[in-house]
């Protein structure tokens, strides 16, 4: 926790640590859970998916690219497992990057019920 991070929960009231505690950052898997649910979790359960497939994919053409028997055979098995990797890659960036979307919005939605209680008060 940063000095910013202590001076702000000094800063609150009883009322308002309780509520932030019950409505805590999710860790890890809990983010990544969340990724499934939610207006864009088919599409991410539809990426995910991809992104095995892809995996399998660059498994065979690795498998393949170890096999093969001459440079012409290794130089496309092992190019198809680069760019199915490159492929992966690209999707699990996607889901970091939404994931980091969910942590600002998150924070912003704490910011609004801080301003909204503030002003009832």
């Amino acid at each position: 926790m940063s000095k910013l991070d202590q001076m702000i929960e000094e800063a609150l009231d009883a009322e308002d640590r309780a509520l932030f505690s019950k409505h805590a950052e999710p860790g890890l898997f809990g983010e990544t859970a969340a990724l499934f649910a939610g207006k864009l979790g088919p599409w991410n359960m539809l990426s995910a998916a991809m992104q095995v497939i892809l995996f399998a994919g660059a498994l065979y053409s690795g498998r393949a690219f170890l096999a093969a028997g001459d440079a012409s055979d290794m130089m496309r098995w092992g190019g198809l497992c680069l760019l199915l990797m490159i492929a992966m890659s690209v999707i699990k960036l996607m889901h970091w990057a939404q994931m980091q979307a969910n942590r600002v919005i998150r924070e912003v939605k704490r910011m609004e019920l801080l301003l909204a209680r503030a002003k009832a008060a």
